[in-house]
This record gives structure tokens, C-alpha cells and sequence, in this order.
């Protein structure tokens, strides 16, 4: 959620950039997170997602920029201290070679929380995860799945405000995926905290999380892109094109760009050469063809792969099928530069 009011939320981040070998990796201008609700950051490699959440988690800090806590700044001073406040799972889960409980009880352990609010808070964890049978098992005796669910549960343990989650299912065997998005639904209602995970599936972030936040090439967009490429500008006697190292576009008014998306809705398929005033077309085949509502949604490697959606009608009329040759045409004004 982009806002332009400083009051109320739990975290905010104001004009950050970040840098890597001199190039930014993320440039937000403002964002805020409120209290008990589930956001999704979404996005595909590179997107930024990472580097977000670990400014969030105050484990990394910015290049420029402010990043506040309950609308207190956080400095050098304070962050040591708000950082305990924040919990934060990276995508791989490192569990020590002990029993899940013990996994579980680490971080109360070292806060040197009492032995009896230990158990009864382990206990708790473990339940929210439907993990009670599993206190005594050893931990590198878990699936991906099992694994990760331990971690959720010793990130909650220690009763953050901000539960932080990295590439939520990215490790995750297929059987667990639905019971670790189930987990997440609930945690906020169980828990209290503001929960933020990233994605690269924003299927996933809309179907989660209460606010969902598109990241692409570090920065926050307002809509959701498909055929992202990314490669590099060039130009010639003709004029300016991106190369992706598969495809050469053709760009409008000369832009410079890092990444470029292509609207499905705006590619059109024919059988043969397209003759229109377009400049951009690509040849494939078609990969899937899946209905999509009204629409046919195909998946056509050209050699870069393209989602188009169609009419049924065109579906029809144009008589395709999965192995067809087919040629794809869209105007330079249909795509949007990065």
C-alpha cells in the first residue's frame, strides 16, 4: 500500500534507495504497513523483494533514506533494540540438529525468557502450526514443508509485531504448499502481528495477502506485468530497440529502458505475417492454450515466452492448437519500459 500519511502504521519507508555496485537495486519513494493486516510483495528474480524485506526486517540499511517504526525513525541508536520487535524467515530455514521443540525455543532461550513461559509459548507455536505431535521429533528428520512450518513457528515464539516471511514457498514440497498458505491466512488473526511475505508468484500474493505490492526492477508498480524481459537499449539508422539476447523490440520515442512488459491482451496472434503498420513481430509455437474467463490465455515460446489472451472466437476461427507455428505482432506503443 503506497500512502501519503505518516500516522498509524506500523512500518513505513520514505524516499529509500539502495545500491549495488552503484547501481540501484530499489527506489521507493513511500510505503506503509498496517498493523494485523497480510501484504504480499510480489515479483519476479531481481525484482527487489529481498532487499525490501530485509530493510524492513532493519537487518540491512539503506543507502538513502528514512524507515520508520511505529513513526519513531530508526537510527543506529534504536535499531538494535526495534529489530527484537521484528521476526524474520529467510527463504532457506536453518534448523539446528535437535528436536523441534528445542528449534522452536532458540530464540526464547537466548532472550533468557523463564523456563515455564518457554514451554507453554513453544507449545503454542507449534499448535498454530499444527506441529504438537512433532515437539519431540529431530528436526533434520522433516520434510521442506515440516521444516518451514518449524520455522514459522519459532519466528512466532518470540511474539513479534512484524513477522517477516522470504519467498514464503519457494522450498516447500507440493503437499505442504496449501498448509503453509492456510498457516498464513490465519496468522495474523492468531498472532496479532503484521505479517509481510514475498513472492515470485503473485497468484499467491493476491490470493493471501490483504494488500498485494508489485515490485519490478526495484520499483513499486501499480499494475501486474506479464512478459517482463529484461536486456539492454540499443540503437541503429532505424531507430531504438531493446535486446533481450533472444528478441529485439522496437521501442517508442527512443526511451532508454532495463526492463520492458508487453500487455497480453495487446499481442496479436496470425497464421501468417501480420501486415500492419506494427513494427514489432516475433514467430512461435504454441506451448499451452488454458481458458481464461471469456478468453483463451496461450503460452507461445517466440523464442522468448509470450502469455497472449484471445477470444474464443479467435480461437476458433484462426483453428489453433498446441505444436502450431503461429506469428505474434504488437506496436511499439504497447510496450511499457522500466
Amino acid at each position: 500500500m503506497v500512502s501519503n500519511s505518516s500516522g498509524g502504521f506500523e512500518l513505513e519507508v520514505h524516499q529509500i534507495k539502495h545500491l549495488y555496485n552503484d547501481r540501484a537495486a530499489l527506489d521507493i519513494a513511500e510505503l506503509s504497513f498496517q498493523k494485523g493486516k497480510i501484504y504480499g510483495l510480489a515479483g519476479s528474480n531481481g525484482a527487489g523483494k529481498s532487499t525490501l524485506m530485509l530493510i524492513l526486517s532493519l537487518l540491512l540499511k539503506p543507502s538513502s533514506g528514512r524507515v520508520l517504526f511505529r513513526g519513531v525513525e530508526v537510527t543506529d541508536g534504536n535499531r538494535r533494540d526495534l529489530r527484537g520487535r521484528i521476526s524474520m524467515l529467510l527463504q532457506d530455514p536453518l534448523l539446528f540438529r535437535n528436536t523441534v521443540a528445542r528449534n522452536v525455543e532458540y530464540g526464547l532461550r537466548i532472550r533468557r525468557i523463564a523456563r515455564t513461559e518457554r514451554k507453554k509459548r513453544v507449545m503454542k507455536s507449534l499448535e498454530m502450526m499444527g506441529l504438537e505431535d512433532f515437539a519431540d521429533r529431530k528436526a533434520r528428520e522433516l520434510s521442506g514443508g515440516e521444516a518451514q512450518r518449524v520455522a514459522i513457528a519459532r519466528a512466532l515464539a518470540i511474539q513479534p509485531e512484524i513477522l517477516l516471511l522470504d519467498e514464503l514457498t519457494a522450498n516447500v514440497d507440493e503437499a505442504n504448499v496449501k498448509i503453509v498458505e492456510e498457516i498464513v491466512r490465519s496468522l495474523s488473526r492468531e498472532s496479532g502481528a503484521t505479517v509481510i511475505f514475498s513472492t515470485h508468484d503473485k497468484d499467491q500474493a493476491h490470493r493471501l495477502a490483504d494488500e498485494t505490492i508489485i515490485l519490478l526492477e526495484g520499483r513499486i508498480t501499480p499494475f501486474s506485468p506479464e512478459n517482463i524481459f529484461k536486456g539492454k537499449t540499443i540503437r541503429d539508422g532505424e531507430g531504438t530497440w531493446f535486446d533481450t539476447g533472444r528478441i529485439r523490440v522496437f521501442l517508442p520515442n527512443g526511451e532508454e529502458a532495463r526492463a520492458i512488459s508487453i500487455s497480453p491482451e495487446e499481442i496479436v496472434v496470425s497464421l501468417s505475417p501480420f501486415n500492419s503498420s506494427a513494427q514489432n513481430r516475433v514467430e512461435g509455437t504454441i506451448e499451452s492454450m488454458v481458458v481464461d474467463g471469456d478468453g483463451v490465455r496461450l503460452l507461445i515460446n517466440a523464442p522468448e515466452q509470450f502469455h497472449v489472451l484471445i477470444t474464443k472466437k479467435s480461437l476458433c476461427e484462426l483453428n489453433l492448437n498446441v505444436g502450431m507455428r503461429v506469428y505474434l505482432t504488437f506496436k511499439s506503443t504497447a510496450v511499457k519500459l522500466f
